[in-house]
């Protein structure tokens, strides 16, 4: 038996076109959405590798900032630091507490170059400026703010004092000549009267036998005394 061979598959004209017309679509498209990429890559590298750059350079930036001590390069950025966290300080308490660690940490600088006359003046006018916008900014709540927040005012401003002499006490001896004057105008600022001071005195000396505070104050208007009442006699009876 014969076997019968089957005709060779062939593609018609017209098939042939319209496959090929439909594959040269296709492949426009595919190499067009490549291009794309290719150039939103091509852009989007430069970009990342500069802002990565940028945060290894703000962070080193940061840390030698943070180091750093009047005179230094770095102690602008330092500042700056510090404008931004008293002006996020929106508490009238908390900010004369910041603005009383800014003056703790001129006093530490002052510390590690006291005996450097290149540094020693630099840093004791800083320490005088901090401390003056210190007591500027108790006074000014003071004089403006409740009697309960000037009262913590003032205890902040008293630790600091005590605590700003204490350690200029042991810097007396090793201090540069050059920086004393700013370090005199600093303690005398620290030990001038606050606005809680000065009232304090005045009320004193207008009541020298007064306490600060009256407890056997006379009752108010809307309350009443407890006082016995007192019976009233009644008239004698006449008998007929």
């Amino acid at each position: 038996m014969s076997q019968r061979r089957l005709p060779e598959p062939h593609l018609r004209d017209e098939f042939r076109r319209e496959l090929r017309a439909r594959l040269m679509r296709e492949a426009a498209v595919t190499l067009t959405g490549k291009r794309r990429d290719n150039a939103w890559t091509a852009w989007l590298r430069p970009a990342l590798a500069v802002g990565f750059a940028a945060l290894v350079l703000i962070a080193g930036a940061t840390s030698a900032a943070a180091g750093s001590v009047p005179g230094d390069p770095a102690f602008g950025l330092k500042r700056a630091i510090e404008e931004v966290r008293v002006a996020l300080t929106f508490d009238d308490v908390e900010r004369v507490r910041v603005l009383a660690d800014i003056a703790d940490q001129r006093l530490s600088e002052l510390a590690q170059v006291a005996t450097r006359d290149d540094k020693a003046p630099t840093a004791s006018a800083e320490y005088a400026e901090a401390v003056t916008r210190f007591r500027e900014a108790v006074d000014t709540l003071q004089q403006a703010a409740p009697e309960d927040k000037s009262a913590l005012a003032q205890d902040v401003a008293d630790a600091a004092r005590e605590k700003h002499e204490i350690v200029l006490e042991q810097l007396k001896d090793r201090l540069s000549e050059k920086a004393k004057d700013s370090v005199d105008r600093a303690l005398e600022e620290e030990r001038k009267d606050t606005t809680q001071n000065t009232k304090d005195k005045q009320d004193n000396a207008g009541n020298p036998g007064a306490s600060p505070k009256n407890n056997n104050a006379s009752p108010r208007g809307n309350e009443r005394t407890t006082s016995p009442r007192t019976a009233t006699p009644r008239p004698t009876e006449k008998r007929p």
